[in-house]
C-alpha cells in the first residue's frame, strides 16, 4: 500500500515520468520556487523539468516519498536544517529544481544553501487566490476533521512516522516571515485575510531576493520570460497547462470513494453475508474454536 493510490492519471503520470527518466546527476538546485501553492506551480514543474531535464522538487514528490521526505520539513520547521543537510538531501535525491509547499516556505534557508540559484515567484490574482485554495488542497483538511475514518484509511497507506498529514499540520500553523498569520489561518479566515497573506508573502520574496536574481512571473505568460531569466532556450512545445485543480479533486474523491468502501461498504458487505451464511458457516466456526480451545489444553 502506498499514498499513489490516491491520484489522478496526470498526477501519476508526472510522477511516473520521473521515475522513468535516467537524468544526469544533479549538481545542485538551480531554481528556487518561491510561489505559493496554486500559483500554477505544477505547470512550473512540468516545465522546469523539461528546461533542465532534471527531477524538480514539489508537494506530490513528499506525498508519494519515503520517510526522509517528510523528516526534512519537520526538521525545517523547527529550525534543524543547515545549509549543508540541504545540499545532502537534494543531493541524494537528484533533484535539480524546486517548487510548491513545503519547498516554497523554505527558500530562504534553500538559498542559503544554493546562495548562485534562480528564484522564480510564481504568482496570480490575489482576489482569487483563496477559492482556488479553498476549493482544492483544503479540501482535505476539510475531509480529515469532518470524517475520523479519513485519517484511519490514509495511515494504512501511509505508514510513515511523523505522516504527510502531521507534516502538514505542522507547516500549515507556521508563519512565514512577513506574514501575520499561518496560511492555514490564512485560507481559514476567509478571502480577505488570505489575499492579505497573499500579498504579505509575495513582498517578503521580493524584499529578500536582489531584484537581478527574481522573477515574478505566471503561468499564463508562458516559456518567454522564464526562458530568459534562466537563459535557455524557449522549447518548441506549448508551456505545460495542467489542471491543478481537477487533478486535486479527483484525489480528493479517490480518498473519499476508498475510504467509503473500506470502512462502510466491506465491513457491511460481511456482516450480511455472515448473516446470510450463518447456517454454514456454523460448523466452521465451532470447528476453529474446538481447535483453538484444543491447543489451548495442550
Amino acid at each position: 500500500l502506498n499514498m499513489d493510490r490516491f491520484l489522478d492519471k496526470g498526477q501519476h503520470d508526472i510522477l511516473m515520468n520521473d521515475v522513468k527518466t535516467d537524468y544526469s546527476k544533479s549538481d545542485g538546485i538551480k531554481v528556487i520556487g518561491a510561489g505559493l501553492p496554486r500559483t500554477g506551480t505544477l505547470s512550473l514543474k512540468t516545465a522546469l523539468t523539461q528546461l533542465y531535464s532534471g527531477r524538480c522538487y514539489h508537494m506530490l514528490d513528499v506525498f508519494t516519498g519515503d520517510q526522509e521526505d517528510v523528516d526534512v520539513w519537520v526538521k525545517a520547521v523547527r529550525g534543524d536544517m543547515k545549509p549543508q543537510d540541504w545540499k545532502e538531501y537534494f543531493g541524494k535525491k537528484n533533484y535539480a529544481t524546486g517548487v510548491d509547499f513545503p519547498f516554497s516556505l523554505f527558500y530562504k534557508d534553500i538559498l542559503a544553501a544554493y546562495p548562485d540559484a534562480k528564484v522564480v515567484l510564481s504568482t496570480r490574482d490575489p482576489k482569487t487566490w483563496h477559492g482556488s485554495v479553498f476549493n482544492s488542497i483544503y479540501q482535505i483538511k476539510v475531509l480529515v476533521k469532518r470524517h475520523p475514518t479519513v485519517p484511519l484509511l490514509l495511515g494504512l497507506f501511509d505508514c510513515r512516522n511523523p505522516s504527510v498529514l502531521d507534516m502538514q499540520e505542522v507547516m500549515g500553523n507556521t508563519v512565514p516571515h512577513g506574514c501575520k498569520v499561518s496560511f492555514t489561518e490564512a485560507i481559514e479566515g476567509g478571502p480577505k485575510v488570505a489575499e492579505k497573506f497573499f500579498n504579505d508573502w509575495e513582498a517578503e520574496v521580493r524584499r529578500t531576493v536582489p531584484s537581478e536574481n527574481l522573477l515574478v512571473a505566471s503561468a499564463k505568460e508562458g516559456w518567454a520570460p522564464l526562458c530568459k531569466f534562466v537563459g535557455l532556450p524557449v522549447p518548441e512545445n506549448d508551456y505545460p497547462r495542467v489542471n491543478d485543480t481537477a487533478s486535486i479533486q479527483k484525489m480528493i474523491r479517490n480518498i473519499w470513494i476508498i475510504n467509503g468502501f473500506v470502512f462502510y461498504v466491506l465491513p457491511t458487505s460481511i456482516a450480511v453475508g455472515t448473516y446470510v451464511f450463518r447456517a454454514e458457516l456454523a460448523p466452521v466456526v465451532q470447528a476453529v474454536v474446538k481447535t483453538v480451545l484444543g491447543c489451548k489444553d495442550r
